[in-house]
């Protein structure tokens, strides 16, 4: 029996796309191992007890992902909006504000959301002065190849430097913070300014922090099984397609 040319070339077509699937497949599970080695890895981080910075900015920078409890003052001169947050379906921004350690260098604290009608503007200068007692997620501040423009905002309390950004970067920072820096950021946890906001009343709303969640694998291993079945279904279309059309013709 002479196999027409059309039909090597339909059956050759059919099987390099399962194969395809089947490969793409297998490259989702070997994502899936890597990221939970990974994730395995800022868990443990995540667990350890958090690195005490009190008075100075420590001379090792703390990893991405380890906590660390930072004290000071907050440092009203340094108020930033980053803008388009959302919170439950609710526009609004994320405040960060620096804290001011005692030996005058300045830690920048990612506090939480606060809810702005237009996703821009927000007045925490309207938030009392009080000692920051912050448990949060060490972030690294990272160089943007392109830095977003900041905007300066009118604030309602003089002596207020307020700005609205869409993100932080280190060369944007450099060019507005006054003193040393820490090249890393705290994202504050939702219990880690409980002491310091139940012995300080604020006035105004206070910024609501979001949980720190290291992500899972499981999409991977979904992703896999959609390839996978992409290939079944392939596969297995194509040869009931074939015995269908030999049983007409027969």
């Amino acid at each position: 029996m002479r196999i027409k040319p059309r039909a090597l070339l339909l059956g050759a077509l059919v099987v390099a796309a399962s194969l395809t699937c089947m490969r793409l497949g297998v490259w989702q599970l070997a994502r899936m191992r890597t990221k939970h080695a990974l994730h395995a890895a800022q868990r443990a981080l995540l667990a350890l007890e958090p690195i005490e910075v009190v008075r100075a900015i420590p001379a090792v920078s703390p990893p991405s992902g380890r906590r660390v409890h930072v004290t000071g003052r907050w440092d009203r001169s340094l108020h930033v909006l980053l803008s388009g947050r959302t919170h439950l379906g609710a526009a609004g921004v994320w405040l960060v504000t620096g804290v001011r350690l005692p030996s005058g260098e300045i830690v920048l604290v990612e506090r939480g959301w606060l809810e702005a009608a237009d996703s821009r503007i927000a007045h925490p200068e309207h938030l009392a002065d009080s000692t920051a007692d912050v448990i949060g997620v060490a972030l690294a501040l990272e160089r943007a190849a392109h830095p977003t423009a900041w905007s300066a905002l009118a604030p309602d309390v003089p002596g207020v430097r307020l700005w609205s950004a869409r993100s932080l970067d280190v060369d944007s920072l450099a060019a507005r913070v006054t003193g040393p820096l820490a090249p890393w950021c705290v994202l504050a946890l939702p219990d880690g300014g409980a002491r310091a906001a139940a012995a300080s009343p604020q006035a105004g709303p206070r910024p609501i922090p979001e949980p720190y969640q290291v992500p899972d694998e499981a999409m991977h291993l979904s992703y896999a099984i959609q390839w996978f079945a992409f290939a079944a279904i392939i596969g297995i279309g194509s040869l009931a397609l074939a015995a269908r059309n030999r049983a007409s013709k027969g």
